[in-house]
């Protein structure tokens, strides 16, 4: 409080309240999706380190809602497969978030006593960091996940979590259709709060798909996060146990509605199919924002280089790749070589793959450090109109990391997944089978 005249003068009469303003809440990211099912995408990282629209990983966009809203006290959540996404980190450097006091913070699972060592699940993981959000003096904390896209300014969250005093503030996006048999979905009242949690494929009306963006009062998560470890009926997981636990037990638990894209990749035919997105003559994510940037770490790179022969539309190329061939419907990840005669349509190239002289790679997902070899072929032709790439169904070819195809070799699914899938609905990806071309 200070005590001042109009002339500047102090006063002993004269009292002027100054109200300091709330902490911006601190964040921690779960770096795990272990309900998603990305088969050999995932066999070499965790889930968050996948790379995204070429040049990005699923992590960046967490950590850049979180910057771009001015939240600069960060913890990663990490366990399984963690030495790509640690390196990629950079202990923050890339978001500006390499500094003392706050900054970011890599939440490694680690033995405290003996018998205790790995994460059991969401809720203990975020129990044995509680620590990381008591060093904050923020009262709220986000709890996020790193394997989701989205674009959204977590400050008007914030804003509604104070005003309506809740609890427990999750985003929720309203879904439909084929969606509702893939997400867990909230019954909410006409004020917003939440009343049930209902399983999937189980919607109430008008239902409400939950996001991995959640913001808790930090007092009210301790609290029932140990009343969680007690119970022998816990899986101890964040939405299917203590969300549930917290409405019954009378907690305020709100929904904001996200607006924005949102995005989430559970599995690789998922994930195929938000590339294809991007690809839209006006995609729903908008990644040349330059008032919401997404931040990454940025490789050294030469410039793309387009060659004579190169032919490239409705693409994506990152830094560092040549192109020699024809590219259509494709994201390319920095450093991929596409050769003299090759094509290269409807698919995701990751790092550093080659793809040779008059090889084919349709509708596939190339990990990366692949090579395929000349006049090689991945993936199953289309059975459709060119325009009409976004929107029809798919069968997808997935080549494991480092995978050296031979010339005139030939990739195709398994047999036991044919047919034309829809990404959006089937569950597994069948394996990359090598016969002679």
């Amino acid at each position: 409080m200070d005590r001042q005249s109009k002339s500047g003068d102090l006063r002993t009469d004269t009292w002027v309240t100054v109200r300091s303003q709330p902490s911006t809440p601190t964040a921690m990211i779960l770096a795990e999706d272990l309900a998603s099912t990305m088969g050999k995408l995932t066999l070499h990282r965790c889930k968050s380190a996948l790379p995204f629209a070429g040049k990005y990983r699923l992590i960046d966009f967490a950590l850049s809602n979180c910057v771009n809203s001015g939240i600069e006290s960060i913890g990663v959540i990490t366990q399984y497969q963690s030495r790509s996404l640690h390196t990629h980190l950079a202990y923050g450097r890339p978001w500006g978030l390499d500094r003392s006091g706050a900054g970011l913070a890599l939440l490694q699972a680690y033995q405290v006593r003996a018998g205790i060592d790995w994460y059991s699940g969401t809720v203990d993981a975020v129990q044995r960091n509680l620590d990381f959000v008591a060093q904050s003096p923020a009262e709220e904390v986000f709890i996020l996940s790193g394997c989701e896209v989205y674009s959204t300014d977590l400050t008007v969250l914030v804003a509604q979590h104070r005003k309506s005093g809740a609890d427990l503030t999750i985003a929720s996006v309203p879904i439909d259709g084929k969606a509702v048999s893939r997400h867990r979905t909230l019954i909410i009242d006409d004020e917003g709060r939440a009343q049930a949690l209902m399983p999937v494929g189980n919607p109430g009306p008008s239902p409400m798909a939950i996001t991995g963006i959640m913001l808790f009062n930090s007092a009210v998560l301790r609290k029932r996060i140990d009343e969680d470890a007690e119970r022998l009926d816990s899986t101890h997981d964040l939405v299917r146990d203590l969300i549930p636990w917290m409405i019954s037990s009378g907690d305020r638990v709100m929904v904001f509605q996200h607006a924005g894209f949102w995005c989430t990749a559970q599995t690789a035919s998922d994930y195929w199919q938000a590339h294809m997105d991007l690809l839209a003559e006006h995609p729903a994510l908008n990644l040349q924002d330059a008032a919401w940037p997404i931040r990454t770490q940025q490789e050294a790179r030469p410039p793309t280089r387009l060659a004579s022969g190169a032919r490239v539309s409705h693409s994506l190329l990152s830094e560092g790749c040549v192109v020699d061939g024809t590219v259509e419907h494709s994201v390319l990840s920095p450093g991929v070589y596409v050769g003299p005669g090759a094509v290269v349509r409807r698919s995701v190239v990751m790092h550093d793959a080659t793809i040779e002289e008059r090889a084919v790679v349709e509708s596939a997902i190339l990990d990366s450090d692949v090579i395929v070899g000349p006049q090689a072929r991945v993936g199953k032709a289309c059975r459709r109109a060119p325009t009409s790439y976004a929107s029809m169904p798919e069968q997808i070819t997935i080549v494991e990391q480092g995978t050296h195809i031979p010339a005139q070799e030939t990739i195709l699914p398994d047999p036991v997944a044919a047919g034309w899938i829809l990404p959006s609905t089937h569950r597994d990806v069948s394996s990359a089978r090598v016969r002679a071309g």
